[in-house]
């Protein structure tokens, strides 16, 4: 069977603000450094699976703005609206089906553009819960109420968060504490921050990265799963990230979860729930030493939708300075994580 393996990465600076460039610039960023580490043209590239959100875009057909920069043209591109794993995932099924050779993956996100409470309202059902006025964080809210994780153990996973990220500056968990309340019985610093930026991997079969003779890290294996809306569900009980992780893993053919696992969670008591649903850890400690998020996941300032991708270029670059080894990379969509896609890339021998 053809296998896939990732030889170019590319990751734009993710800030607050991006206003130096619109989204065509953005994703060229991170789309010309995926190549110049691959060492490959873009005329090379045979097509390109990328993610975004019509929402945070402005626009419908949100890949519309960067087909031409993702080496699409007179070529195939397909877009997912969701995490970039899920986008990276399309990818790998398509080199080891034999339909590519070599391909990129892109995955760009300017949150600074858009209103984050009218888009996350979309989310909602439009008949009865939208015209509420409900968001991302009343839900969070909502669920961290029921999961009653004491503020000293979210704050924790915040500052471990925050002090490994390239992009924010360190704080301590009385800055946590004493954020802004939002919703209760949170404080804004448990939210990861809206970020603007992209992400861009090149993907190969075997013998494009033989005849490169690039560090390689293989897609091992990979696992999507979708619960019920959140409305549907018991939201103190994760059930669709598990049913991903084991599908992740019988696809990559391992017996155990490794233990590079870089979880995104968008809410610091979400990334201690969704850690205790796979046995990853319990408690802000498995944050703090290293083993969950080494480079912090979304909370370290990663822009939605780009996160997932982001986890995954981390989860590579860290294989390749290993030469060896495995590692998971998560991503998420939907309220309260209805939706996981978990990635299992190891280094190529």
């Amino acid at each position: 069977m053809a296998e896939a393996f990732i030889v170019g990465l590319g990751e734009t600076p993710h800030a607050p603000r991006r206003d130096d460039v619109n989204t065509t610039e953005i994703a060229y960023e991170a789309v010309k450094a995926a190549l110049a580490d691959a060492g490959v043209a873009l005329a090379e590239v045979g097509s390109a699976i990328t993610a975004s959100q019509d929402f945070w875009e402005g626009r419908t057909i949100s890949s519309m703005a960067v087909n031409e920069i993702a080496g699409a043209t007179f070529k195939s591109e397909s877009k997912t609206a969701s995490d970039g794993t899920l986008a990276l995932t399309y990818a790998a099924m398509r080199i080891v089906s034999g339909i590519d050779s070599l391909m990129l993956v892109l995955a760009h996100c300017k949150e600074s553009q858009a209103d984050a409470h009218t888009v996350e309202n979309a989310a909602f059902d439009p008949y009865v819960q939208r015209p509420l006025g409900a968001d991302e964080t009343v839900l969070a809210a909502f669920q961290a109420q029921l999961l009653e994780i004491p503020l000293e153990d979210r704050a924790r996973v915040v500052v471990a968060a925050r002090s490994r990220s390239p992009w924010l500056e360190p704080v301590d968990a009385a800055e946590v504490e004493s954020s802004d309340p939002t919703s209760t019985p949170l404080h804004a610093l448990e939210r990861a921050p809206l970020a603007d930026g992209a992400c861009a991997l090149v993907l190969c079969d075997a013998a494009t990265a033989a005849r490169l003779g690039k560090p390689a890290v293989r897609v091992a294996g990979a696992g999507t799963a979708t619960g019920s809306y959140w409305s549907d569900r018991d939201l103190t009980r994760e059930e669709t990230l598990p049913i991903a992780l084991a599908a992740a893993l019988r696809h990559a053919g391992w017996d155990d979860a490794p233990a590079h696992l870089e979880l995104s969670a968008p809410y610091a008591h979400q990334a201690l729930h969704w850690a205790r649903a796979i046995g990853a850890g319990d408690g802000p400690s498995a944050f703090e030493d290293g083993g969950l998020c080494p480079t912090g996941g979304w909370l370290a300032g990663r822009p939605g939708v780009v996160t997932g991708l982001s986890a995954a270029i981390a989860c590579a670059r860290a294989l390749r300075e290993q030469g060896a080894g495995r590692a998971l990379a998560h991503g998420t969509t939907g309220l309260l994580g209805q939706s996981h896609h978990l990635v299992a890339l190891e280094a190529a021998s």
